[in-house]
């Protein structure tokens, strides 16, 4: 009985310091008007074994702020608030702090930095391996994050035709010998590059009989687990046969859309626009230049350059104008 006792609390030890070694939160908060931040987040949440909770990314409701006061008056009091003050409003941030929370921000400029400083944040001491999906085929970001979860690995999110910057960096961060690919949603570039570079790589959803996961390096599996994650692996792959056509369709076509609007426009406009988006479509004209860095006569210059390309409209506003999108496009 004595052994028992004894070995119980060497592994309640154990485990204390296996959670104790990565940030520690009581809940994540998400916007709830786009999914790719919840996609990023959920790794990390099942990591530390914490909800995440979508939230009005301008200002939280009286039914969100009630949820909020229960939690809180058990104790649970950590905050972690994944996207920037364009993806979360400070002053959603500012209301968890009346509320007595304690309050953590990760976001960065767009969501393949987000990814990056998630990952970084929880990985401080790197991974053996690395997650890569694209930061716009939505349903490979789900299956990829889905993939993190089960192995515990981070989550990093790339351009469709080349390595972000971001992900470049995080890879680099992380050190680690095996980078996994998923989704259809990636160029072969993006492969080759990694390669060149000296990583192992390993894509999810383009073979139909995926290579096996082990490597002679570190990364290899318990022997006892190999099955049920080979057999993970093959209905993955199922699914995204199944589904490809309809992923590769609605890839290119919002595609062709983001750069037929880009094409249209310059930094400033596309600056401008940006912000104007991540507000929730629509801001007083007056917010924008604290919010982008421009003059106010260059803003102007932007807002009037945009409504004549039919992408914005702008309404009286007291002394200033509301300018409200017309056509929405993700710029990030």
């Amino acid at each position: 009985m004595k052994k028992v006792l004894i070995s119980l609390v060497f592994l309640s030890l154990f485990i204390t310091s296996v959670y104790a070694s990565y940030p520690q939160y009581d809940l994540i908060i998400v916007r709830n008007d786009d999914i790719i931040d919840y996609l990023i987040a959920l790794p990390y949440s099942h990591l530390i074994n914490v909800p995440i909770l979508p939230v009005n990314p301008k200002k939280l409701d009286k039914v969100t702020k009630a949820q909020l006061y229960s939690y809180i008056q058990l104790g649970r009091n950590r905050v972690l608030i994944v996207g920037s003050a364009n993806a979360i409003s400070l002053e959603v941030e500012n209301e968890l702090k009346e509320m007595g929370f304690s309050v953590t921000r990760i976001g960065g400029a767009d969501r393949t930095e987000t990814a990056e400083k998630l990952a970084l944040h929880f990985y401080p001491n790197g991974s053996r391996v690395v997650v890569l999906a694209s930061a716009w085929d939505y349903g490979s970001t789900l299956a990829a994050a889905k993939f993190a979860m089960e192995y515990k690995y981070p989550l990093l999110l790339t351009w469709e035709n080349q390595l972000s910057p971001a992900a470049l960096e995080g890879i680099k961060a992380l050190h680690p010998t095996m980078v996994i690919l998923v989704g259809l949603g990636l160029n072969e570039t993006i492969e080759k590059t990694l390669e060149k570079m000296g990583y192992e790589t390993y894509w999810i959803g383009r073979d139909i009989e995926p290579p096996p996961i082990e490597t002679n390096t570190t990364t290899a599996v318990p022997p006892s687990t190999k099955s049920s994650k080979l057999s993970f692996l093959l209905g993955m792959i199922v699914a995204f046969l199944v589904m490809s056509p309809l992923l590769v369709y609605l890839s290119k076509k919002r595609s062709e859309k983001r750069q037929e609007i880009l094409d249209q426009l310059n930094e400033k406009e596309v600056a401008v626009l940006k912000a104007i988006i991540e507000n929730g479509g629509e801001i007083k004209q007056e917010e924008l230049p604290e919010i982008v860095g421009y003059s106010r006569p260059t803003i102007s210059r932007a807002i009037q350059n945009l409504e004549k390309k039919g992408l914005v409209v702008r309404e009286k506003s007291g002394k200033t104008f509301l300018v409200k999108v017309v056509k929405k496009i993700k710029l990030d």
